[in-house]
């Protein structure tokens, strides 16, 4: 019995160490972000090679790994151009080749953030905030939407100022913003 139970237990610790019937394609996931790629394997590599080819089929980037446990490799591909990419990865038994596609991140453009509140019957105050570069031109017109002045003010960051207006309501005034990005925003004062 205890022969048994010691034969047991040394045929499990060899299965251990068995290859695993699942192919380099099924233990390799590759994945593109923009002009991120991270290739993922699902288990320890002895040696692995990992080469990206560009659309011609050209070498960008070969690299060895020989890894003792599940591991992400990542690659920057930022400094070349949004297009077709394959991912080879080989072993000395087996080639999986997975075909990739990089894209440009778009930017997100913020909103130009401006406000406006009638402070009373004839001041106007006006809340500009979050400027990436100074330099807002203002342009205030009433409401038969004629300009009555216009003013540019090269504030870094933001600012804010009182319009007194002078034998009209504020209530008609409206202004239109521009800054230094090209954004702009129409503000229509409202009451506190």
């Amino acid at each position: 019995m205890l022969l048994i139970s010691a034969l047991t237990l040394g045929i499990s610790f060899l299965s251990f160490g068995e290859p695993t019937d699942e192919t380099l394609m099924e233990l390799t996931s590759v994945r593109a972000n923009h002009k991120k790629v991270r290739v993922t394997f699902k288990q320890p590599m002895d040696k692995v090679f990992i080469s990206i080819l560009d659309a011609e089929g050209d070498i960008v980037v070969k690299t060895k790994y020989k890894t003792k446990e599940p591991v992400t490799v990542p690659y920057d591909l930022s400094a070349l151009p949004a297009g077709d990419y394959q991912v080879k990865v080989e072993t000395e038994e087996e080639i999986a080749v997975f075909d990739i596609e990089t894209t440009e991140k778009k930017e997100i453009v913020k909103p130009l953030l401006a406000y406006g509140k009638l402070k009373d019957r004839n001041t106007i105050t006006l809340l500009v905030v979050g400027l990436e570069q100074p330099g807002v031109s203002v342009d205030i017109y009433n409401q038969f939407n004629q300009k009555i002045k216009s003013e540019y003010i090269d504030q870094p960051e933001g600012f804010s100022k009182n319009y007194k207006f002078l034998n009209r309501n504020a209530d008609q005034i409206y202004f239109h913003l521009r800054d230094s990005q090209g954004r702009s925003k129409y503000v229509y004062p409202k009451q506190q």
